[in-house]
């Protein structure tokens, strides 16, 4: 009976390990494996603690690039206003320069005719001196 008893055992082992699939052992070998490897690539707590310190260090980059574009937005608001001022300072510079100009040929002429005057009362006063001297040679 023990003998039975014994076989009949054996008989459910084979047929628990081996099951109702004819290849139950490959089976459960490549159901182990496939196990083994999911445990092997669930993240471990110091990879969570390196991805949480790269999260933190990708949302210091988000707001520092925020700020920077903030910062890039402003320096081309007022790199405009300085295009400006300087334009206008430009444009009356140059209406300086053209009345500059002007004055300066004013004042050229103004010599020039002043050395004119100066040769023609020259040649009236040469004239005159002509007219109202008396001449030695006339008795």
């Amino acid at each position: 009976m023990e003998e039975k008893v014994e076989e009949e055992a054996r008989a459910l082992e084979s047929k628990s390990s081996v099951g109702l699939h004819p290849h139950g052992k490959l089976l459960s070998f490549y159901l182990g494996l496939i196990f083994s490897f999911f445990l092997a690539l669930l993240p471990s707590s110091s990879s969570i603690s390196q991805l949480s310190t790269l999260h933190l260090k990708l949302l210091q980059a988000k707001q520092e690039l925020c700020c920077l574009k903030s910062h890039w937005k402003e320096d081309s608001k007022a790199n405009a206003r300085v295009v400006e001022i300087f334009a206008s300072h430009r444009e009356a510079w140059r209406r300086d320069e053209k009345h500059m100009a002007k004055v300066a040929e004013l004042k050229r002429s103004e010599v020039q005719l002043k050395a004119r005057v100066e040769d023609l009362t020259r040649e009236v006063e040469e004239r005159e001196e002509m007219l109202y001297k008396p001449d030695k040679n006339f008795p």
